[in-house]
């Protein structure tokens, strides 16, 4: 392989990066005048430096290594999403209605100047489409709350699970069905979500909202 080759480059670019960051900042360094014999230094340029390094990491093995702790990282990340923050566990029973329409402060055109919606408009999403399922948050860290919301799921097919942590992978290999992950808590801030369990259902024009203990899911 040559290292100067590109993708030589691209494969092993984070190791190159992080070499470059961990490297001591002598290129920062103050003139401290001369304190001793001055020797000529042979000068390399970066990418020679890091190619040097790179090949006798590569040699060593260290590249293989840091290679695989990286895909190994990446696919714990994948399977592992970071769990919602700032979500309690449900003690009481309560319920709350959501009004999911939206005001479009601009207008909405088609390519060809054609206004579909004007600005100022409001619309209803559930007057053009109802939801069919029942969607449930619930921490797959907790195994009861995994527990009772499988019950669920097996007992009404309409049921969507939705998990604010844990792992969607095992759970859903587990059951044998999807399990989805609300990543980055768009949903959870979508509405308002502070606890869970929590059930959502559509209730006429409107949302039900019901933060439900673990021992009553049903």
């Amino acid at each position: 392989m040559k290292y100067s080759d590109p993708l030589f480059f691209a494969r092993y670019w984070p190791a190159a990066l992080a070499l470059v960051l961990l490297a001591p900042a002598a290129t920062s360094a103050a003139n401290l005048g001369v304190v001793g014999p001055v020797y000529p230094i042979a000068e390399q340029n970066a990418l020679s430096l890091i190619t040097n390094t790179l090949k006798a990491k590569e040699k060593s093995g260290e590249l293989a290594r840091l290679e695989k702790e990286a895909i190994k990282r990446s696919m714990y990340s994948l399977k592992n999403p970071l769990a919602v923050p700032d979500l309690g566990q449900v003690t009481q029973r309560s319920s709350r209605l959501i009004d999911p329409t939206v005001r479009y402060a601009q207008a909405i055109t088609t390519d060809e100047g054609q206004i579909v919606v004007p600005a100022g408009a409001r619309i209803n999403p559930l007057d053009v489409m109802s939801l069919s399922k029942t969607l449930v948050f619930f921490d797959g860290r907790d195994a009861a709350q995994v527990t009772a919301v499988h019950k669920m799921v097996l007992k009404n097919p309409r049921v969507k699970p939705i998990l604010v942590a844990g792992s969607w992978l095992e759970i859903g290999r587990a059951w044998k069905q999807t399990v989805f992950f609300d990543q980055r808590g768009a949903l959870s801030k979508r509405f308002e979500i502070s606890a869970v369990p929590t059930v959502i259902r559509q209730q006429g024009r409107a949302l039900l909202l019901e933060e439900i203990p673990t021992r009553e899911l049903r």
